[in-house]
């Protein structure tokens, strides 16, 4: 698994949006295994939300090795990740 490509899913429990993103991000992970996805819940995990600037949920944050390079918030439809996913890690 290439460490250089992460995804981070930012989740709250009780959040309508993350559990919808959730089949979304579990396609992606099937469509992108050199992606390494983490699924991070954001009451166990408050130095990453600190760190990366996480406001409301859901969060997606896409890192190359420590570096943040893009951050998405909200719901989005998988097209939209897809060509984030592209444009990032190309």
């Amino acid at each position: 698994m290439n460490k250089d490509k992460t995804i981070i899913d930012f989740f709250g429990d009780g959040c309508g949006n993350c559990k919808a993103l959730e089949p979304i991000i579990n396609q992606l992970k099937a469509e992108h295994p050199e992606i390494n996805f983490q699924k991070v819940n954001i009451k166990d995990a408050e130095d990453l939300v600190e760190k990366y600037g996480v406001s409301s949920l859901p969060t997606i944050v896409f890192l190359r090795g420590d570096e943040m390079i893009e951050k998405m918030t909200g719901l989005k439809p998988k097209v939209i990740i897809t060509r984030k996913i592209a444009e990032v890690f190309g």
